[in-house]
């Protein structure tokens, strides 16, 4: 049984990640204009995608503090807003090259790997590229994650009663896009911090079945 709600809101990278076999059993897509406390009743966990859709997140930001309170986990990545998360996130530049200029300088350079999400990953493992800083964070978070100017990458707070782990990084949307080979590393540990399980050790791959590639009938033409 799913333990973990994917919110989704129609992006492809979503759809794919939680219907790949080696993760859809521990996965459930949520629309985003469908989550309400029954949706979310049964599950441990919820996942906030990069590219969701930030303001019917503010329009539903009461079943996500409800679920909180609950004891439960959140984990958000990539963007955010100021409308329903205490926190400042603030766009910047997306550095996709500086392993090959500069792999020696990552945009993190800072990473807390005592949290379960970060433990055994190597830097480039722990960071690929970052979406964005956090300028601004709740009062008393743990920061877990900074680059070089000291801006915040990823942090995470218990103060609504269960555990908010934001980050500026995309470990979801990339592995569903599939050009990064190593988050299965990251994927993996974050999947099994949000559901206490974790996941088979192969390679994630994409299921031609779920987008309905196996039922085509290719006409001949003469």
């Amino acid at each position: 049984m799913a333990k973990i709600g994917l919110i989704f809101n129609g992006v492809w990278s979503h759809y794919a990640m939680a219907t790949a076999p080696k993760y859809r059993d521990l996965y459930r897509l949520l629309y985003v204009h469908d989550l309400d406390a029954e949706a979310v009743r049964d599950l441990d966990a919820l996942a906030i995608p990069f590219q969701s859709n930030q303001a019917v997140l503010t329009e539903k930001k009461d079943v996500i503090y409800d679920f909180l309170a609950a004891g439960k986990k959140v984990f958000l990545e990539g963007d955010s807003s100021t409308a329903w998360l205490d926190a400042q996130w603030e766009n910047r530049p997306v550095n996709n090259y500086w392993w090959v200029t500069d792999p020696t300088n990552p945009p993190v350079s800072d990473t807390n790997y005592e949290h379960p999400v970060y433990q055994g990953l190597t830097p480039r493992q722990a960071c690929w590229h970052t979406h964005g800083v956090y300028t601004r964070v709740p009062i008393g978070a743990d920061i877990l994650q900074t680059n070089a100017g000291g801006d915040v990458i990823t942090w995470q707070t218990h103060q609504y009663g269960g555990t908010l782990l934001a980050t500026t990084l995309d470990p979801l949307v990339e592995h569903g896009v599939q050009q990064i080979t190593h988050l299965d590393n990251y994927v993996d540990r974050l999947t099994e911090w949000l559901s206490g399980v974790h996941p088979t050790p192969e390679r994630m791959t994409i299921d031609a079945a779920a987008y309905g590639a196996g039922a085509l009938v290719v006409e001949k033409q003469y």
